[in-house]
């Protein structure tokens, strides 16, 4: 059992994370203790047996106070790149002094962040994470799951189960995402369109949102970190998973193949499409493979592939005409 702070799970992903974390807790014989760093009181997560620690970002004293018995701290604060650069370089000036043991910045991407404009701050944080862990010897970990599986319910109208009724989800949609917010990447799953990166034959890793927080948390109890803890749901490419969903949907899909010379030009020519290009570039380059550490570590747990979550959202869910007439494959919807 180690004490465990989360930063930035107060609400999406995080806050899925850290409700995935109780309830497996619930049923652990060795439960970890988990702490919430959150800028403002949250009652009703402290209701649920968390204990919260109000944080200035800003207020390196008031961090050191409140990191002192933490074994791990693991980020998941999200928000402008900024923000997100800003809060966790803080974090990681105050776990040196406080004595961390373990830190894990907000990562749960592909295979680097070097060649995608928005992530360059978290590679400013992960260079200096490293610097503290040289050191020290805190261990520093990147947390690698590829891309989000949950994109793929976006847009869908089933009803919200066992599951969702647990986290207080209002529907299925908002269930199956799982904090994440509505976003048809690439593909639309209502409009039947797939923009590929590429041809769309590139391998990439799948991973649902509550797997990956089942393989962090069994990675808490892990005696040591290497530096890349990367996870996989399931391993498919943009044309495995129209094959899936086609068949799931009962129609076929309008397909735009994109070339890496396009994409280029497209991220070059318009701010909006930056981040989608070079994600796009960077999976056709392989960035959307990553290692699966905690598959073979833990290989009682079983993520829900592809098709099994294609399947649950989509199935029986009805559909018009596949169009590209309202096709925003870049942008979130919400």
């Amino acid at each position: 059992m180690v004490i465990v702070a989360l930063a930035g799970a107060a609400s999406g992903f995080g806050l899925t994370m850290l409700r995935t974390f109780l309830h497996l807790n619930s049923k652990s014989t060795t439960p970890h203790e988990f702490v919430l760093l959150s800028r403002s009181d949250k009652p009703e997560l402290a209701a649920l047996g968390v204990e919260v620690r109000t944080v200035d970002y800003t207020n390196h004293a008031q961090l050191v106070t409140a990191l002192k018995d933490i074994h791990t701290l693991l980020s998941v604060i999200g928000g402008s790149a900024q923000a997100l650069k800003d809060a966790q370089l803080a974090l990681v000036a105050v776990a040196k002094e406080a004595g961390v043991k373990r830190f894990a910045p907000s990562e749960y991407a592909g295979s680097s962040n070097e060649t995608i404009a928005l992530y360059h701050p978290k590679a400013e944080v992960w260079t200096a994470a490293k610097a503290v862990a040289q050191e020290t010897g805190m261990e520093v970990t990147s947390f690698q799951c590829g891309i989000f599986m949950s994109t793929f319910a976006t847009g869908t109208t089933k009803r919200v189960t066992e599951v969702g009724k647990r986290e207080g989800a209002k529907n299925g949609e908002e269930e199956a995402l799982a904090g994440l917010r509505p976003w048809n990447f690439v593909v639309n799953m209502r409009a039947g369109t797939a923009d590929l990166p590429g041809d769309g034959t590139a391998p990439i890793v799948w991973t649902e949102m509550r797997d990956i927080a089942t393989f962090v948390y069994r990675a808490l109890s892990l005696d040591h970190w290497p530096e890349v803890l990367g996870m996989r749901g399931d391993v498919k490419s943009y044309r495995d998973m129209l094959s899936i969903i086609e068949r799931v949907q009962g129609r076929r899909f309008l397909v735009k193949e994109n070339s890496l010379d396009v994409m280029r030009s497209q991220a070059a020519g318009d701010p909006e499409k930056v981040f989608y290009n070079q994600v796009r570039i960077a999976l056709v380059e392989g960035w959307g493979i990553v290692p699966a550490t905690p598959n073979t570590a833990f290989p009682d747990v079983k993520p829900v592939s592809c098709e099994e979550f294609v399947e649950q959202w989509w199935r029986g869910v009805e559909v018009a005409e596949a169009s590209w007439g309202e096709d925003k494959s870049f942008m979130y919807t919400g």
